[in-house]
């Protein structure tokens, strides 16, 4: 049974209070994804140099070749080391995989029962990242990074209301029951029971973990990509993948409502009723290729 919204009051400045630990005591990301990721900014680093960081962590070199040999990427032979990896998806990829499962790690706590229901979080979380590269790929003029880096932003783009469904668990099923109750979406139960979004949670995790810029913005912006100047192409993509998920089945929650494709997104996009529609049936068929992501997702560690 949903939580009796009418009964349960939040202070919202204890609750703000309580955030602001929450997040001052965030896990850091793992020493070696720090390094990781600061090798994959240098344009001199090798595959073999990158090969021997990610060893060192066996369990996270160990789920990087469980998704680079999965049914997503269809490769007719199996890939043994993290080297082969790095020369033949890239180091964008290979970059994109480390961050996301090492994020995933990092917030295993378990939720109410009314409030996140990880299955579907995880498929939507996963849906909207295929969907992101998809629509990136098609989309015209968009250069070669486009796809991949579209990929992480739809697949953390919902970072923050795992985060508070983890550590608020009460409170945020009580802001989920709300939804269901008024009909609203995530973003405005969240302010209205809360005071604070997922998407204002999302951006101060990932200024925390010192993401990439463009990855911040993805995951800050993805309901409001017109606020996102710099980054508006790449943040408008995963506000597309995001819509299109819902479009296509993949909801991330029961109790809210979808969100709705902004008109300057779909003016930039310039996709016809067939590009969506085609857009739709190959993420279908392209999810069900994710079975090892999703696994790993659901593992958490």
């Amino acid at each position: 049974m949903p939580p009796d919204v009418k009964s349960i009051r939040i202070d919202r400045a204890v609750f703000q209070q309580t955030l602001e630990k929450k997040l001052a005591d965030l896990p850091p990301l793992p020493a070696v994804v720090t390094r990781i990721m600061e090798e994959l900014n240098d344009p001199d680093t090798s595959a073999e140099e990158l090969n021997r960081l990610i060893v060192m962590d066996q369990g996270l070199a160990s789920k990087i070749l469980r998704i680079v040999n999965s049914a997503y990427y269809g490769f007719p032979k199996k890939i043994s080391t993290i080297t082969q990896a790095v020369i033949i998806l890239g180091f964008n990829t290979v970059r994109n995989l480390v961050l996301g499962v090492s994020a995933f790690g990092l917030l295993t706590q378990k939720s109410m029962p009314y409030g996140l229901n990880r299955v579907q979080f995880w498929e939507h979380a996963v849906a909207a990242a295929v969907a992101g590269s998809l629509i990136a790929r098609k989309r015209p003029g968009g250069n070669r990074n486009l796809p991949e880096e579209a990929f992480i932003g739809g697949l953390l783009h919902d970072l923050g209301a795992l985060f508070l469904d983890s550590y608020f668990p009460v409170q945020y099923a009580v802001a989920m029951a709300f939804a269901a109750r008024e009909q609203k979406t995530a973003c405005e139960a969240e302010t209205m029971v809360l005071g604070i979004d997922h998407v204002t949670v999302g951006r101060r995790i990932a200024e925390f973990w010192n993401f990439p810029a463009h990855v911040t913005a993805m995951m800050s912006g993805h309901h409001n990509p017109e606020s996102q100047k710099e980054f508006f192409d790449l943040v408008g993509i995963v506000h597309a993948a995001d819509w299109l998920a819902w479009q296509a089945g993949f909801t991330p929650s029961e109790h809210t409502q979808p969100p709705q494709l902004a008109p300057k997104v779909a003016e930039r996009l310039q996709f016809t009723e067939a590009d969506w529609e085609w857009a739709r049936t190959e993420l279908q068929t392209q999810v069900r290729a994710c079975e090892e992501l999703l696994r790993i997702a659901r593992e958490g560690k």
